[in-house]
């Protein structure tokens, strides 16, 4: 039976051969490892960066904040903090008052939390050392974890705890948002926050480093293949190719 598996699986299943393959030239038993020069594996029609518009964004957070359900759930303020920072959720749920330093306006992304079988939900290092990093927060959003902080009367702990205090469950939040989101918005997902971000930097003429260093990046191309749209050439090329107008080209009269 022929089994429908996606790219993800695909790509597990070539990196572990290819290690396998790897591990075979270096003793002897293959002269190359062949599964390098296999051609890369695709998404499918690509992936495009969808992003909210600023319309948008406005949109999304009214209705946040008119919801009962959402202001319940703690998910206005969650998202505002996402939207400034660009994190993923795991890692959003995963700032604690002690990473953040509200005179300086900067936040320490250093865990991530997952649920693990049989532990439940556990704080791990962040994926990778570029995802280790500390963030320059806009100055609304250090207004805004001020005003978190006396309401709540918290100085330790995570940010955004769950009811008890304790973590959050990742999860749980995106199904949290997936319940207030209705038809119009029923596109985003809490990794749409990220593309947004994305998006406004690009459009504020931020280099991809800058913008895969805001996202915790260590690939430039990961930025710039997930989280950026195609945006028009730059306007530098149409100016060099106006020495082709026909106009010019045509022999005076």
């Amino acid at each position: 039976m022929l089994l429908q598996k996606g790219p993800a699986t695909a790509k597990l299943c070539r990196a572990v051969l290819s290690g396998a393959c790897g591990w075979l030239v270096r003793q002897g038993g293959l002269s190359t490892n062949s599964v390098r020069d296999l051609t890369p594996i695709e998404l499918e029609g690509g992936r495009t960066a969808k992003a909210l518009t600023l319309e948008e964004v406005r949109r999304w957070l009214a209705r946040l904040d008119g919801d009962e359900f959402a202001r319940r759930h703690d998910l206005p303020e969650l998202a505002w903090f996402m939207l400034a920072t660009g994190l993923r959720v795991g890692e959003a749920v995963g700032v604690t008052w002690a990473d953040v330093d509200l005179d300086a306006g900067v936040v320490m992304v250093q865990r991530t939390i997952v649920p693990v079988a049989g532990q439940g939900l556990v704080a791990k290092r962040v994926k990778s050392k570029a995802s280790e990093r500390g963030l320059i927060m806009p100055a609304w959003c250090v207004t805004l974890l001020r005003a978190r902080r006396v309401r709540l009367g918290a100085f330790e702990g995570p940010v955004f705890p769950d009811s008890r205090g304790g973590w959050r469950d990742r999860g749980n939040v995106g199904e949290a948002f997936r319940r207030v989101r209705g038809d119009d918005f029923d596109w985003v997902t809490t990794h749409t926050f990220r593309k947004t971000v994305a998006t406004l930097l690009d459009e504020s003429g931020a280099t991809a480093r800058m913008i895969a260093d805001q996202l915790g990046h260590s690939r430039v191309s990961m930025t710039q293949d997930v989280y950026l749209g195609r945006r028009a050439a730059n306007a530098p090329n149409a100016v060099a190719l106006e020495a082709y107008d026909p106009d010019l080209a045509r022999p005076a009269k």
